[in-house]
């Protein structure tokens, strides 16, 4: 996300720090990352983040990036720390103190506490003009779980994170231009576990009817949706992954009648700028 001067990131799955390089994004730039849960697949690139945050694209960071997240965070970032410390030495010795900055290393832990209630948030940052609002969201499996909501000038946004359908995070994403909500199909999951199953692949049939108790349906984003009076509903985390774009109105089912608004499916590449002073959605594309 980029507001004003300032730039953050919001979870850092495999091979996401690398499109965002593609698409220019500042990353030496990054003011701090936000985690949602601590699920491998919405972590696992963090140390290609905090090492690119450190001296990527002319950053030089004279201080570790904040990692925000749920409790455990500490236990990651403590993690990745230590596995990168071997190359922080090497990037020293060869680039020099005055651009691997030592001081500027690998992650600062702000672990968030929300009390286990449904509709518990709080502001986690507020600075110059950025208010960064984080929502206990319910992921089943996994808990604690966040959602966030982002306002800027007069424009906003809200983030569910993995979650099933939570009325919490539709409150607290009251009158957001673009919600960003994650969503499975459990028809398509349901028959390529059954698929699987009958090919003697019983394992993998197990963890794909597992994950459905952790998400929402297309149909409980667009409530979502509904519930918040959002602008428009952009669709992330999108399971199963769609090798077709014709595929897209079967996955998404009946949520174009449950939520009036725009719904668009996202994609690796896609811009969404909302200019402030405005009320314009624009969309483009960098890769």
């Amino acid at each position: 996300m980029l507001a004003g001067n300032q730039s953050f990131i919001f979870d850092a799955g495999s091979g996401g720090i690398h499109k965002l390089g593609r698409m220019g994004f500042p990353m030496g730039h990054v003011q701090g990352a936000f985690l949602t849960h601590l699920h491998s697949d919405h972590i696992d690139g963090l140390g290609q983040l905090l090492m690119m945050a450190w001296i990527g694209q002319n950053g030089f960071r004279a201080e570790p990036l904040p990692v925000y997240g749920p409790e455990g965070t500490e236990i990651v970032v403590g993690g990745f720390n230590a596995a990168y410390s071997l190359d922080r030495g090497y990037r020293i010795a060869h680039h020099g103190p005055d651009i691997a900055k030592p001081e500027g290393y690998g992650g600062r832990a702000v672990e968030i506490l929300l009390p286990d209630e449904p509709s518990a948030s709080k502001i986690v940052y507020d600075q110059d003009g950025v208010r960064i609002t984080a929502i206990r969201v319910n992921h089943h499996s996994v808990s604690p779980a966040f959602g966030y909501r982002i306002d800027y000038k007069d424009r906003s946004i809200s983030l569910s994170g993995d979650t099933i359908y939570h009325p919490g995070f539709a409150t607290a994403s009251e009158g957001v231009d673009v919600m960003f909500h994650e969503a499975l199909n459990s028809e398509m999951v349901t028959r390529m576990a059954d698929t699987l199953s009958g090919s003697g692949r019983d394992v993998t049939a197990k963890l794909l009817r597992d994950a459905m108790e952790d998400h929402s349906s297309p149909e409980d984003a667009a409530r979502a949706a509904s519930e918040a009076g959002a602008t428009e509903l952009i669709y992330y985390h999108i399971v199963p992954p769609l090798p077709a774009k014709a595929l897209s109105q079967i996955w998404l089912g009946d949520a174009k009648s449950v939520f009036s608004g725009k719904v668009t499916l996202g994609e690796d590449g896609m811009l969404i700028s909302l200019p402030a002073g405005s009320t314009k959605i624009i969309r483009s594309r960098k890769f």
